[in-house]
This record gives C-alpha cells, sequence and structure tokens, in this order.
C-alpha cells in the first residue's frame, strides 16, 4: 500500500559526543526534550510518531504545513529553554509504502538526506515542499540550491530555515515592494452559529489560493483571524500587519440559498479597489465554497494588479521602486507594440538593477524578448532574442520555482526555441502550481495550439477567460487559438478568432497574418491582400524567410501549408 505524506526525519546533534561525555545525562535530557517540546508539538500538529531510531525520529504528518510549522515550532522553543538538545530537521513531501506502522520508500529517504544537510538547530526543506506551502507559513526559507544525496540518483533542490551563512535580508523580495494582502475573516451574517465553518472555510480556501499567485504577498491565516469578531479599522489592520490591501466580505445564508460580498481596500486611501457578491443554491456545500472561492480569486487578482499599475502611473520616477518599474512594464507590454516593447525592456532593466531578486522583472522580460523574436522589430535577431528570453525566465524559475507565471513564461519561450516537449512540460507545470493562474492557462493555449492539440487549446482559452475576461495579456490566447485552427484546417474558426482579436488589439500583428493565410487557403485573395496590408503596415519588413523560424509549429506538415498559404496571400520570400 502506498500514499502521499509529509515526513519529517530528526536527528540529535552530536549524539555520540554527548553520550560519550555523559550518557545518563544525555538520556535524561533527550527524555526531557521529548515529553516536552517534541512529543506536544508532534501531537499538536497531527503528527505520527513512527519511529525512534536512538538519536533520531521519523514522524509522518498528513498535511505539508504542519510537518513544516511543527519544524519550526520545535527549533524555536528548543531555542528558548537550556537544553543540551539541539535538531537537525529534515521535510519532505513523498510517496511513501505502508508496512505496518512503518513507512519506507523514497519519500523517507529523501527527508532523511535532508535531515543531513540541516545546520543544528536548523531546518532542511525539499522544493516540492516549499511550492506546497507557499505564503502559509510564516518563516522564510532560503534557496539552497541543488544538492547530490547519497542513494538519490536525481539532485535534490533545497530550502533551508534558517540560511546558514547568508543575510535572508537579501535573499527574499523586499516586503515594501511587492503588494501585500490580509483576507479577514469573512462575517457570517446568517444568525446561525453552525455555518461559522462555511464563513470560515471560503477565507481559508482564499488565502490559500491567493498565496498560489507570487506577484503579492498574503498574511497567514493565523495572523489575519486574529481580527475575527471584532470591529476594526482597515488602516489599522493595514497598519499592524504591514499590508497594503485587505480583504474583507461577508456570509447570509437563508434557506437554500447563500450570498457572499467581498471587497478589496487600498488601505492606504481606503478606496474600494473591487467589489461584489455572489448569490448561490447550496446543493453541495463544498463545490459552492470551491465555486465562490474561485470567482473571488479571480476576481481579486487582476484587480490587485491593475490597481498596483495605476499606483505605479501615480508615482514621479524619482520616486519608483522595482516594483513599480515592473508594473509600469506590464502596461507597456500590453500595447503589443515595439515601442512599448523597448520602454518595457527599460523599466524592467532598471527594475532588476534596483533588485536583483526580483522575480517577476525576469518573468516580464522573458516575454518581452520573445516578443522581439516574433516579430522582428528593429532588424532584431529572432534567435539571440529568444536566447535571452530563455536566460531571464531561467533565472526566475532559479529564484523562485513555485511562481507559476515565470514556469509559464520558460515554457513559452521553450516553444518559440522549437522545444516544444520542454515547452509543455513548463507550461503545464504552471498550470499545476496555479490553476488560477490566466497568464499559465492563456500560454497552455498557445502551447497546445502549436504542438497540434487544438481541443486543448480551444479549453485553455475558454478557461482563460473565464479566470480574466478583460486581461490586457489575452491578445496571446486570441493568437494560440487562431494558429491552432489552422494547422487543425479549422479556417472559419481562424475567421473568427483573428476577427475578435483585431476589434481588441487592432495593434497585434499576429491576427492579421493568420487572418492572411487563411483567407489564401479559403481562396479569397482580395481579403486575403487585405489582411496582409494589414500585417505590413505593422510590420513592413516581414517576409516569409523570417516567419519561418519565428513561428515555430511542430507539425512539418502544417508547418509547410502556413508558409506556403502566406506565399499565396503575396508575402514576399
Amino acid at each position: 500500500m502506498r500514499r502521499l505524506s509529509a515526513i519529517l526525519a530528526a536527528d540529535v546533534v552530536g549524539y555520540s559526543r554527548l553520550m560519550g561525555e555523559d550518557e545518563a545525562g544525555t538520556l535524561a535530557a533527550l527524555r526531557a526534550h521529548r515529553a516536552e517540546i517534541f512529543d506536544p508539538v508532534i501531537a499538536e500538529r497531527g503528527g505520527r510518531l513512527v519511529k525512534l531510531m536512538g538519536d533520531g525520529a521519523l514522524v509522518e504528518f498528513p498535511s505539508v504545513v504542519d510537518a513544516v510549522e511543527a519544524a519550526l515550532a520545535i527549533q524555536q522553543r528548543n531555542a528558548e529553554v537550556d537544553s543540551r538538545i539541539r535538531l537537525r530537521i529534515g521535510i519532505n513531501l513523498g510517496d511513501v509504502i505502508i508496512d505496518g506502522d512503518d513507512i519506507y520508500g523514497d519519500g523517507v529517504n529523501v527527508a532523511a538526506r535532508l535531515e543531513a544537510l540541516a545546520e543544528p538547530g536548523g531546518i532542511c526543506i525539499a522544493s516540492i515542499v516549499q511550492e506546497s506551502i507557499g505564503n502559509r507559513v510564516e518563516a522564510e526559507f532560503a534557496d539552497a540550491g541543488e544538492h547530490e544525496v547519497k542513494g538519490i540518483k536525481r539532485p535534490i533542490r533545497v530550502f533551508r530555515w534558517p540560511d546558514a551563512g547568508v543575510d535572508l535580508s537579501e535573499q527574499a523580495q523586499p516586503a515594501a515592494e511587492r503588494p501585500s494582502i490580509a483576507v479577514l475573516p469573512f462575517d457570517n451574517m446568517s444568525g446561525d452559529p453552525d455555518q461559522e465553518y462555511f464563513s470560515d472555510g471560503i477565507c481559508e480556501d482564499i488565502i490559500t489560493e491567493l498565496s498560489r499567485f507570487r506577484e503579492f504577498l498574503v498574511i497567514a491565516r493565523n495572523s489575519s483571524f486574529t481580527y475575527k469578531g471584532k470591529a476594526v479599522k482597515i488602516s489599522a489592520v493595514c497598519r499592524d500587519l504591514g499590508v497594503r490591501y485587505v480583504l474583507e466580505g461577508s456570509v447570509r445564508k437563508s434557506g437554500s440559498r447563500i450570498r457572499v460580498t467581498g471587497q478589496l481596500i487600498d488601505g492606504h486611501n481606503g478606496n474600494h479597489v473591487w467589489a461584489d457578491r455572489f448569490d448561490r443554491t447550496v446543493d453541495e456545500i463544498f463545490d459552492v465554497q470551491d465555486e465562490i472561492t474561485t470567482a473571488i480569486v479571480n476576481a481579486v487578482a487582476p484587480q490587485l494588479i491593475q490597481a498596483e499599475i495605476s499606483r505605479a502611473y501615480s508615482k514621479s520616477q524619482q520616486d519608483l521602486d522595482a516594483w513599480d518599474r515592473v508594473m509600469r512594464a506590464r502596461w507597456h507590454i500590453a500595447h503589443y507594440t515595439a515601442a512599448h516593447i523597448a520602454e518595457a525592456k527599460r523599466f524592467l532593466g532598471e527594475a532588476i538593477e534596483s533588485n536583483p531578486r526580483l522575480v517577476q522583472a525576469y518573468a516580464e522580460l522573458g516575454v518581452c524578448h520573445v516578443m522581439t523574436a516574433i516579430y522582428g522589430w528593429s532588424g532584431a535577431d529572432g534567435g539571440k532574442e529568444v536566447a535571452l528570453a530563455m536566460q531571464a525566465a531561467r533565472t526566475g524559475v532559479q529564484l523562485d520555482s513555485s511562481d507559476a507565471a515565470t514556469q509559464a513564461i520558460l515554457g513559452f519561450a521553450s516553444l518559440f526555441d522549437w522545444r516544444f516537449d520542454d515547452g509543455l512540460s513548463h507550461i503545464r507545470r504552471a498550470v499545476q502550481i496555479n490553476p488560477n493562474s490566466a497568464t499559465a492557462t492563456g500560454f497552455l493555449c498557445v502551447g497546445e495550439a502549436l504542438c497540434g492539440n487544438y481541443l486543448a487549446s480551444c479549453a485553455a482559452f475558454d478557461r482563460a477567460f473565464r479566470l480574466s475576461p478583460h486581461d490586457p495579456m489575452a491578445g496571446w490566447w486570441y493568437s494560440g487559438k487562431g494558429i491552432g485552427a489552422f494547422i487543425a484546417e479549422e479556417y472559419d474558426d481562424v475567421l473568427e478568432v483573428t476577427a475578435a482579436c483585431i476589434r481588441e488589439f487592432p495593434e497585434l500583428p499576429t491576427a492579421y497574418r493568420q487572418r492572411a493565410a487563411a483567407f489564401a487557403i479559403l481562396d479569397r485573395p482580395d481579403d486575403a491582400h487585405a489582411a496582409l496590408a494589414g500585417l505590413l503596415r505593422l510590420l513592413p519588413d516581414t517576409t516569409v524567410s523570417k516567419v519561418t523560424r519565428a513561428v515555430p509549429i511542430m507539425l512539418p506538415e502544417a508547418h509547410e501549408r502556413w508558409l506556403n498559404a502566406l506565399r499565396a496571400a503575396g508575402l514576399p520570400e
């Protein structure tokens, strides 16, 4: 029998030396440590002590958050007392083999190897643990890089607390740059105490889902729930928690109907950034809870970023920090022109110079380089631009492998490097990290399309619009579905989606290029020439040879059909 578990492995530092110096005293200290610290903390967090191994212990947790919080509590409590017992702790999340009360397998072995890498009094966790806890634990785990360990074929990426020999203030992204948000407990307006679990559950789920967006910091439940049942001023909450935004709301249930309201408030000026209500009929309570949570998160996340873009543009040039420059770059990127992309690159270069660890700057820079490669702006070398996009995206992923947007952009860049398997792999990983990321889902539409999976592309296209109906980057999604329709020989679909794209993004060259090719295939030469004129108005130097490498299509026959259609439309060789 197998199951997925969070595994904590702990070891006493210098156990043999301590036993050699004072066997009786060491055993007494170890028993006291277990009775007063280790065992109570494990029990509090729902852990199961699998076995003791002289100087070590193996504990299984059903929740990775509980495992990490237990480790932190043990180390912190131990540091507060004068104990001769100091522990190293390693935590992994993995598949384990159940044998009676014991457990085996790689999941256990990796936890043991992580424990050996930890500093005395410290904790090492695997990258999968770091990705799983997100912002739900009030501690900073610093990236300690990949390590080759005995008995494990693949290198393990390790995150360490506290980070030995490294100033964490330099490793982490400054909280003053990325926007921060607190989700206050939603008020139960039903007059029924039994409904508290529902309002609390929605709030907890929103915290969890918002934490998947690495663009902003989300205050942990333990802090935001201290305001439960209290009348508070938003400005005071922001000051106490050090956040810029507060999300608050209420839940009202009457019979089989539920109404949930929410509002996002800028604590610095009291402005309402967003407000809405959600009415549902209760059939299955947990399905309704998930549905409302998703609706609120999908509304709040883009609104928060738009508020940040507006805030960045309200500041003078000399007052911009690195995050503000990323927000200004985002505004320029959404305009899809050479001049705007050049300006975006300038802002992103300044952001990286100011804060070389700001992950989002590398992600947006990757997008800029891919766009420059696709359209060959200013005579740019497409191959060089793609290489720069890959470099920027890889740097972002190395800084934070749990950032869905950066993973998606690395996949996007890989596609335009004609590395289709790698591209889809990174994009699908991004969607797995954050299923609510419109960026990742939109790029999945592009990836599935270029790989000839038109139905999957359409599904991703529809979901991306459900996640963010007015997204400024939706031009890419239209482009993905358009090329996917061409590859699938659904030429009427090409005309439909490109028409919609031109209405929303009239300066995006891709739509005109796809329309010209589709009209040529459909033997409508006048329409093909008109679409081609639109393309050449935006990109006068476009030729078949430039398009050949710039538009990666995995299926050779489809790629050749695409180029021949552009030739037939009148595009010069």
